[in-house]
């Protein structure tokens, strides 16, 4: 969030480089290091910007109860 404090950017960044990961692209390099680069998931483009607006508006540092639509 601090890379990118605008909510559209952090989403356009977060869900295409979730599409494609890659060294080069990567604001982690000391995890990309520690872990290596996340392995390729399948998941569509829109469902990846869904995941990434929930990261950013979520405030992960309270507990959450899950909960049924």
């Amino acid at each position: 969030m601090r890379a990118f404090p605008q909510k559209e950017d952090f989403v356009k960044y977060m869900s295409t480089w979730v599409k494609n990961p890659k060294k080069e692209t990567s604001i982690m390099l000391g995890d990309v290091k520690k872990y290596e680069l996340m392995p390729y998931l399948h998941y569509d483009l829109d469902s990846l910007k869904d995941i990434a607006a929930y990261i950013y508006e979520t405030d992960f540092s309270q507990e959450h109860k899950g909960h049924i639509d």
